[in-house]
């Protein structure tokens, strides 16, 4: 399982005085969106699209059965995944 951010880019100013944080939601155009990739073993990829991160973990819910071993990455983002899984 990985997941990653794409799209809403804003092109940052080219002085740094003009420059705005893009990290902050305020200085965001809210076309940035999480994909989320779930792999079995046999080959079959299941990929989703979500808002934000916080949205994900009623997907892995309902597609991924209790008691299964997952592997991710060690981004920060998965270490709600074992509390999310069993419910």
């Amino acid at each position: 399982m990985d997941g990653g951010y794409f799209g809403g880019y804003i092109k940052p100013a080219n002085l740094r005085e003009n420059r705005r944080d893009r990290r902050l939601v305020r200085n965001q155009n809210g076309k940035r969106k999480v994909v989320v990739i779930v792999r079995e073993r046999g080959g079959n990829s299941v990929p989703a699209v979500f808002k934000s991160e916080a949205k994900q973990w009623a997907f892995l819910r309902a597609h991924v059965a209790k008691g299964t071993i997952m592997n991710a990455d060690e981004a920060g983002s998965w270490e709600e995944l074992q509390q999310a899984l069993r419910g």
